[in-house]
């Protein structure tokens, strides 16, 4: 094992510390039912996926599908389980799956475990009362650069080629990027949001981790950022959720102003950039909040400007 998946490793171990302690007398909410699945039958405990549907709806409901977070090296479908049975009390099928980390797989095995849980979503979410036709893809965190990436490529043969994937018959209506991290080049920034030429060793072990020996002769390098993979495509909705507190928030800035652009341009059909300055935060806001407590008042205003912007993205079609 390298150094760069030694990091990867004590990283994980850190962020399931962290996790259970989140967890730790946590409430799920009530009146949603939770199934789970195997996307793949080869036994992997992570090519599984959770299914929550609010309890006592009739008829079918739109489909959410959402894409875990965890620096691409920890998490599962169960990671964002409490944020899931909340967004499906709003009246929504949700599916959340599992998918390999770092470094067991490099960003190429992810995007094809992503792929392969949204086939079986696309061919299964009639069984479940769901809609797969009426769908808004979400990922909040590594879980918002795949859910963005997975999104172009099922807009681009090209990308779909280089990736090795191939498209569901999923109907996208809309994007919902949470504190994304979709610059994988430059996971550091400036003071003005742009790459940061201070911490080149900590990019080495990151690129290193993330696409194996000599990365930047790895063939999907240079199509695996957001201003790279979305560059010439047209967008459904996009939403981005950041916050002034956030971390990575510098991220955030910069795919806002790339997405401003692409709408100018009319390669986005709308964007919205749901941004919480301090000044204006409830409570304390932090990375991906919403996911932490999805009972915070701030949190709770997040959810349902979401699912508005999924509502109103249905209609436009």
């Amino acid at each position: 094992m390298g150094f760069p998946q030694f990091v990867a490793r004590k990283l994980a171990r850190s962020m399931a510390k962290d996790d259970a302690e989140l967890k730790h007398g946590q409430k799920l909410p009530d009146g949603v039912t939770v199934t789970e699945y195997a996307y793949l039958d080869d036994g992997h405990a992570m090519h599984r996926l959770n299914v929550c549907r609010p309890e006592g709806a009739a008829g079918v409901l739109p489909l959410i599908v959402d894409i875990h977070g965890g620096a691409w090296v920890f998490g599962d479908k169960d990671l964002n389980l409490n944020l899931c049975m909340h967004l499906a009390k709003r009246g929504y099928v949700v599916a959340a799956p599992s998918y390999r980390l770092v470094p067991e797989v490099t960003l190429d095995g992810q995007v094809k475990d992503v792929f392969a849980a949204l086939d079986f979503i696309s061919k299964h979410a009639h069984e479940w009362g769901a809609d797969a036709s009426e769908a808004m893809l979400t990922g909040d965190s590594a879980g918002g650069h795949l859910s963005s990436l997975a999104l172009c490529i099922s807009l681009s043969s090209s990308l779909a080629k280089a990736y090795g994937v191939t498209p569901p018959t999923l109907g996208v209506k809309c994007l919902a990027m949470s504190h994304p991290v979709p610059e994988v080049h430059s996971i550091l920034r400036d003071e003005n949001d742009e790459p940061s030429r201070k911490f080149k060793v900590i990019q080495r072990i990151f690129d290193g981790a993330m696409f194996g020996k000599r990365p930047r002769k790895h063939p999907l390098y240079l199509l695996s950022a957001f201003s790279e993979y979305s560059e010439g495509l047209h967008l459904p909705p996009t939403m981005l959720i950041g916050c002034e507190r956030d971390v990575y928030v510098k991220h955030s800035r910069y795919v806002a102003r790339l997405l401003r652009a692409k709408e100018e341009r009319g390669e986005c059909d709308r964007f919205v950039f749901r941004y919480t300055d301090a000044a204006h935060e409830k409570t304390r806001l932090c990375h991906v909040y919403e996911v932490m407590d999805p009972t915070l008042p701030d949190s709770v205003a997040t959810l349902d400007d979401m699912v508005k912007f999924f509502e109103e993205s249905r209609d436009r079609t």
